[in-house]
């Protein structure tokens, strides 16, 4: 069942990789609308393994997933925003030489920080009254193996892809 796992994640990672381009690259609407095909399927696959970690009945299950669902869109929602205030620091600190917006954008990547930990906060506890010690401490211990071997494939598939050609430079 791992080598299952792997190879979906693989592939997943593969398609999304492909339709990223470079790092870097400025992403079409194609490309996002790829990156987030790969996301939902990831997501799905993560939902059918949880639910079968945790052993829920039919009534347990939907209560689950309607919070695992929202601690999911929560988490995403914040490394997004984080992730766009960390290219605002990049770009501040290497594109201008113009340092001013710093104090802005740090106290707002702080903010980011604080809400998205209170909201995650605030789903945990609800996991907690709707499952069992035994079945909370299994989600905790899937979502860190999961996360951990997905960063290993996407890893792994970062030292394998070929490097992407630079556009030609315009004359």
């Amino acid at each position: 069942m791992k080598r299952d796992l792997s190879a979906i994640v693989f592939t997943l990672i593969l398609s999304a990789s492909l339709a990223a381009g470079p790092t870097g690259a400025q992403q079409t609407p194609e490309d996002q609308t790829e990156r987030e095909a790969v996301r939902d399927a990831i997501n799905e696959l993560k939902q059918e393994k949880v639910v079968d970690v945790l052993e829920l009945g039919d009534d347990e299950e939907q209560n689950f997933l309607d919070v695992y669902n929202r601690w999911e869109e929560v988490r995403w929602t914040y490394r997004e925003r984080r992730d766009a205030l960390m290219e605002e620091l990049r770009s501040a600190l290497v594109e201008t030489d113009d340092l001013r917006p710093l104090p802005e954008v740090l106290d707002d990547v702080d903010a980011v920080d604080a809400e998205s930990r209170g909201s995650e906060d605030r789903l945990r506890d609800e996991f907690r009254m709707i499952l069992s010690e035994e079945q909370y401490a299994k989600l905790l211990l899937f979502e860190y193996s999961f996360n951990r071997n997905l960063r290993r494939l996407v890893q792994e598939r970062q030292l394998e892809a070929p490097p992407h050609k630079a556009a030609p430079a315009e004359d």
